[in-house]
């Protein structure tokens, strides 16, 4: 894998986890996730942090601080050197 493709994957990936990508996009995300472990490895991370919000905070609304940290720390931007 070039960090190039992993950029391009890891830049996609809230729209693959939230099923907004056509099926040829979401293939090519799901043939590169098989392929890359690292960035499968993110894939999962994102997968349990997303199913863990969902569980946590279904039953109530959370805080408006919560509400935001969680909106911030999952928004952040990767940066990946090419070089």
């Amino acid at each position: 894998m070039t960090s190039g493709d992993c950029a391009s994957a890891l830049a996609r990936l809230y729209e693959f986890l939230d099923k907004e990508l056509d099926d040829a996009d979401a293939d090519t995300i799901r043939a590169h996730l098989d392929a890359c472990e690292p960035c499968f490895d993110r894939f999962g991370t994102e997968e349990h942090l997303r199913a863990l919000v969902k569980r946590c905070c279904s039953t109530s609304r959370a805080p408006d601080t919560l509400r935001v940290r969680v909106t911030q720390v999952t928004t952040m931007t990767v940066i990946v050197d090419e070089s």
